[in-house]
């Protein structure tokens, strides 16, 4: 159930009806119900799969807080780290392993008789393992206060808003607010009214549209000139933004009609001024996640050397952040290169401050930090966008063969176009400190602008094909 189809829009409205129809005690109740026919409706059989996830996770998770040593606490952290990462490796990376291996040993001149295996990628899995592990770390580092039942730990593991691609919530973040009741606010569907709102403006009149156009030139990079290969990429970075930043408004404006508070997942990433700060801003649910449970026991462990023991931890999450994105090679280098960006600058701040000090103008020099970092991530989107190593080079080839273009213009504007309407919506974000920021503009202003949006959603709705949502893949 896509969030850009109608169906869904029919899913939400009578699940709201429903809900608030429902004595306040009964209604965790039906959000179970309607959490596993959300899931269900992509493939009922992968719920049995969900379900069973859920349960190991909570009674490892509930034999950690029980556990009276700190032995006891690490030998069940653990089997669940062990068990989850079994699950996804299986499902995922399976097959990749496999293929690599028999590549690998192909280069030394053997013949290895493995075969992969029919797997289907269960729906949103990296999200959920991820989500549902955190109930055993925080109950660990002792965050979670209380016991919690089965029965609220199956409604947080299948949140519907948050199971298919984030935001990663916590379970100490989110399990109080599932244990308390909630009650209809006007408010609320205001604000979840207004993110949802946002949220399809970036997916389906940004993202989408972007994605059109990339995904022609993508295809075969080849037929394509120079200007508009380059052009391909850097509409790339508008895209994967708005397309995830637009579903976790959506996730987070759907749990807000429903009474809940979904964490922000993005803070304008764009005005970064550093990769380090790129990544406080983007995909937050999950680089908070990678610093509190993977960077940090990784730098307490190789704390004794310095800044190279800071810089092999930021190396060894990223790759393993890249692993997460995706099953393929190409995942690998982007997590890679992101890891190698910020383990640089640690390893070269005296460097870095030099160069600092010699523009005196703090507008220029954070407007040439921001260029400079959009360029980085811009360049490891690249292999984020590829399907394999050689197609990465065939889009570098086309770039540098400077091949001449009589339609240069008009993909330039297309891409200002694009860059604009997106940096408009992070402008206000910032003006306003909110990503409900709607909600506050002046009244007619306002019910103009959303009517004149859902016009246009709607319509691009019905008349065109529906590009799936980028993260729903991992």
């Amino acid at each position: 159930m896509q969030y850009n189809s109608i169906i869904f829009f029919i899913f939400i409205i009578a699940s709201l009806l429903l809900y608030y129809i429902t004595p306040v005690k009964y209604r965790n109740h039906f959000l179970l119900i309607i959490n596993y026919a959300f899931y269900s409706y992509f493939d009922y059989r992968l719920t049995f799969l969900l379900i069973g996830i859920t349960s190991v996770n909570y009674f490892i998770g509930e034999a950690v807080r029980k556990s009276r040593t700190d032995d006891a606490k690490k030998t069940y952290v653990v089997l669940g780290v062990v068990f989850n990462i079994l699950i996804l490796g299986f499902f995922k990376y399976f097959n990749f392993f496999i293929e690599s291996a028999k590549g690998f040993v192909s280069i030394l001149g053997w013949n290895i008789n493995l075969d992969t295996l029919n797997i289907i990628l269960p729906l949103g899995i990296s999200f959920y393992i991820f989500q549902t592990l955190t109930f055993i770390f925080d109950n660990y580092y002792e965050f979670i206060e209380g016991k919690y039942t089965f029965f609220e730990f199956a409604v947080f593991a299948s949140f519907f808003p948050t199971v298919v691609a984030g935001p990663i919530e916590r379970a100490s973040r989110l399990l109080p607010q599932i244990k308390n009741d909630r009650q209809f606010s006007t408010e609320n569907i205001k604000r979840g009214f207004a993110l949802i709102t946002t949220g399809m403006i970036r997916k389906v009149i940004i993202a989408d549209s972007c994605g059109a156009i990339i995904n022609h030139i993508f295809a075969d990079p080849a037929y394509y000139k120079s200007i508009e290969v380059l052009i391909a990429v850097l509409l790339f970075t508008i895209q994967v933004y708005n397309d995830f930043a637009g579903y976790s408004s959506i996730s987070r404006g759907v749990g807000m009609l429903f009474g809940f508070d979904i964490m922000i997942n993005f803070k304008q990433p764009y005005f970064a001024n550093s990769v380090s700060d790129f990544w406080r801003r983007w995909h937050i649910s999950l680089s908070t996640w990678l610093r509190d449970y993977l960077f940090k026991p990784l730098q307490i462990k190789f704390r004794d050397l310095g800044n190279w023991g800071n810089a092999l931890a930021i190396m060894i999450t990223f790759i393993l952040c890249g692993l997460w994105h995706g099953a393929s090679w190409n995942f690998i280098i982007w997590g890679f290169l992101h890891g190698f960006f910020m383990s640089f600058a640690i390893m070269n701040k005296k460097f870095k401050d030099k160069l600092k000090s010699l523009i005196t103008s703090p507008p220029i020099l954070n407007l040439l930090q921001v260029i400079s970092t959009l360029f980085l991530v811009t360049l490891a989107n690249v292999f984020f966008r590829t399907t394999d190593i050689n197609h990465a080079s065939q889009i570098f080839g086309q770039i540098f063969s400077f091949s001449n273009s009589e339609f240069a213009f008009r993909f330039i504007k297309i891409f200002l176009a694009y860059s604009i309407v997106s940096f408009a919506f992070d402008y206000f974000e910032k003006r306003y400190n909110s990503d409900y920021f709607l909600a506050y503009i002046p009244a007619p202003i306002k019910y103009g602008f959303i009517i004149s949006s859902w016009f246009l959603i709607f319509l691009l709705i019905f008349s065109s094909d529906k590009l799936p949502f980028l993260y729903g893949q991992f």
